[in-house]
């Protein structure tokens, strides 16, 4: 219990740099995409590639017209309460630097330039998920 705790905590504090330094990865093909993470996806098709990570989280690199158009990251908690209490700790972070979102329903949108950021709780395959998704407008 104590290792996932550690594990837990120490996704949260990474997921962030990780996830604003996949950004530069918008406009990449899916060549530069294979050849710039490390490790096999677990999961391609014509429009995206899955990497899937030990913790049950996964990154999602969507395509159109063969180039990333959206990144998103799915952290993966035991419970629906533990992701959605990550869902706002995310918002209230990002509120800070880019100011209040719009939101609908319980998704967070943020706009910045030609990128939307969007924060939410997600629930698939039986597991539950803090989402965080960048993608050109």
């Amino acid at each position: 219990m104590k290792k996932i705790i550690i594990t837990c905590i120490l996704s949260l504090l990474l997921l962030p740099s990780f996830g604003l330094s996949q950004i530069d990865k918008i406009g990449y093909s899916k060549t530069q995409v294979l050849s710039s993470v490390s490790g096999e996806p677990c999961k391609t098709d014509q429009y995206s590639i899955w990497y899937c990570d030990e913790n049950g989280g996964l990154v999602n690199y969507g395509f159109e017209y063969n180039k990333v158009n959206s990144v998103t990251y799915m952290t993966n908690f035991s419970s629906r309460y533990q992701a959605e209490q990550d869902v706002k700790k995310e918002i209230n972070k990002y509120k800070d630097v880019y100011g209040k979102p719009t939101m609908k329903g319980n998704e967070a949108y943020f706009f910045r330039g030609d990128l939307l950021v969007m924060i939410s709780y997600g629930y698939t395959n039986g597991k539950h998920y803090s989402c965080w998704r960048v993608s050109k407008r």
